[in-house]
């Protein structure tokens, strides 16, 4: 017998029986990822240790979590929700607090769920449906196909940022420019990461205290300021952000005193496209063309200084005062 399967035992005898029957039926399936499979590559994986191959250890690793993890999590998903049903309230917080911990990340499903109404205007379930947006926001951030689109490199290249640098990563989410700029100025430059979501915040100082990123500072900004210091910064990057923003034109003005002479602001953002041909990304409301940023841009003072065609979803323009 697993862990797993020990602590939904011990997990379905504390319910009543009925109760007790639901956790099985409810949890079998998160006891069906592919043990075979999982037996193999955890074999591989020893061998692969004891040969000091690092690399495919990791690479097996990374494998049997992708096979494992979404059934423990929805085995603790699954347990949390039952415990709520049985009314042993400590319990349904406390294991619904380990799903999300664990990467439960369906905000929309936690917020409908049935077992949870009572919860919805507490305080305490609130935070943890935030905390599952929260997961959910970076998974979508950090998904592994998001080069396909973004094609951070050629940005980099085009951008050449130079030593020195003083950069403000407006919108940083979980830093996907954060550290590569941050590489680039280099350690006499700076790189200033605002967000408005706390959530993002503290998983960006887990990173830039595990990667010992001197040169990235963090700070919390609000959605129609981002409150930086006259001639603080020599570049502003609004990546996938400037979307979310209400009044464009009135942010932008906003941005201007926080340039260094000479400096620019960076807007990376989608082409506007129905949701039938593109079914992610910003939704219609939050969409716009390039030349409408163009003249939002230019009433709040700004002029077009470059831009690139090379993104397939998303317009590219550097702008700099006039």
């Amino acid at each position: 017998m697993t862990w797993k399967s020990v602590s939904l035992a011990r997990a379905a005898a504390s319910l009543p029986a009925g109760l007790a029957a639901l956790l099985i039926t409810a949890s079998a399936a998160a006891q069906q990822a592919p043990p075979a499979s999982i037996s193999t590559l955890t074999e591989q994986l020893e061998q692969a240790t004891r040969a000091g191959d690092t690399a495919r250890a990791v690479q097996l690793a990374g494998q049997i979590v992708d096979l494992a993890e979404p059934a423990h999590i929805e085995a603790l998903y699954a347990t949390a929700r039952l415990h709520a049903i049985a009314g042993r309230r400590e319990q349904a917080y406390l294991v619904l607090s380990r799903a999300i911990g664990a990467g439960f990340n369906d905000r929309s499903r936690l917020l409908q769920e049935e077992a949870f109404a009572e919860y919805r205007s507490e305080d305490l379930f609130k935070s943890l449906a935030r905390k599952a947006w929260a997961r959910g926001y970076t998974d979508l951030l950090e998904r592994a196909n998001r080069e396909d689109v973004q094609k951070s490199p050629e940005i980099m290249k085009a951008l050449a940022f130079t030593i020195g640098e003083r950069v403000a990563d407006i919108g940083a989410g979980t830093g996907y420019f954060t550290f590569q700029v941050a590489k680039a100025v280099g350690p006499t430059g700076q790189v200033f990461a605002l967000d408005i979501a706390p959530e993002m915040l503290e998983y960006l100082e887990l990173r830039v205290k595990a990667q010992k990123a001197t040169n990235v500072t963090l700070r919390k900004v609000t959605s129609d300021d981002p409150q930086l210091p006259p001639g603080s910064v020599d570049t502003v990057l609004l990546i996938d952000t400037i979307h979310y923003v209400k009044d464009r034109t009135a942010y932008a003005k906003k941005l201007l005193p926080g340039l260094a002479p000479g400096g620019r602001v960076v807007i990376i953002d989608y082409i506007p496209k129905p949701m039938s041909e593109r079914p992610w990304g910003p939704p219609p409301e939050q969409q716009f063309p390039r030349e409408q940023m163009d003249r939002e841009m230019a009433a709040a003072g700004f002029k077009v200084l470059a831009a690139y065609d090379f993104l397939p979803e998303q317009f590219f323009v550097v702008y700099g005062a006039r």
